[in-house]
């Protein structure tokens, strides 16, 4: 009996031990974790505060770069050429098809897109139109007016009626905006153009603030802006098999 109880005692003595070294290792585990989400904040807080995105935004930017590139060479695979050479209406029209906007090839001159689209209420994909014509807006109001609808808009078509060139003054051009996000807007065209001093290839990822993108085009005449939007769908890259290698329609002559 007595050495039952000396047994028990000795248990009872190492457990009162024991106690105090587990609650210390608890509390070092919270302070450790307290400490990383501080460092965490301080990291979002001076990103914030340089103007910087939050590192979540990141993946987000670098898929519009990416959809951008992929889109234009699953709309050259499509049209079967290794290059738009300019013909912007082209260019549009394919990247339309290849993100299943429309279900078929629909491409007219730069300065005859916007009617394409402006009286529809929703395209052969299904996606819902909103069209802003330029005798309301002006480029920088309709781009805003869409931003207030829809803070991370995408699928934007702007059309002008005429540009600077010898070609733009007869056919006019048109561009497709994959994005705006953070004041930033993404898109592609289908001719070399220099923004900001950078030089950016056919079909190049261009990443610039909504103001400078307004002013590319200050000396074009613009024709209207729509936004293309499918209900109840989130951002993300729409493009398949199916539709990149779909067959290749005759093309017509755009600007």
């Amino acid at each position: 009996m007595n050495r039952c109880r000396r047994a028990v005692a000795l248990l009872l003595f190492v457990l009162l031990l024991l106690s105090p070294c587990a609650a210390l290792a608890e509390d070092e585990k919270k302070d450790a974790l307290t400490v990383e989400e501080s460092v965490k904040a301080a990291n979002t807080a001076d990103q914030q505060a340089q103007g910087a995105p939050a590192r979540a935004d990141a993946p987000q930017e670098e898929d519009l770069r990416r959809r951008i590139s992929d889109t234009y060479a699953a709309a050259k695979k499509r049209a079967r050429r290794k290059s738009f050479k300019g013909y912007c209406g082209a260019y549009v029209a394919n990247q339309l098809v290849v993100l299943g906007i429309n279900t078929s090839y629909l491409s007219a001159n730069g300065n005859n897109t916007f009617e394409l689209y402006r009286d529809l209420n929703c395209t052969s994909g299904g996606y819902l139109v909103s069209a802003y014509r330029a005798r309301e807006y002006t480029l920088e109001e309709a781009l805003l007016a869409i931003l207030r609808e829809d803070p991370s808009a995408g699928d934007i078509l702007v059309g002008f009626q005429r540009g600077t060139s010898s070609a733009g003054k007869k056919y006019g051009h048109v561009l497709f905006i994959h994005g705006i996000r953070n004041g930033k807007v993404y898109y592609s065209d289908s001719c070399a153009r220099i923004v900001d001093d950078v030089k950016y290839g056919e079909g190049e990822p261009i990443v610039c603030s909504l103001g400078s993108f307004v002013d590319q085009f200050a000396r074009y005449k613009l024709d209207g802006v729509v936004h293309f939007r499918e209900p109840g769908q989130t951002f993300q890259n729409l493009m398949t098999e199916e539709t990149a290698s779909s067959s290749a329609e005759k093309l017509t002559s755009e600007g």
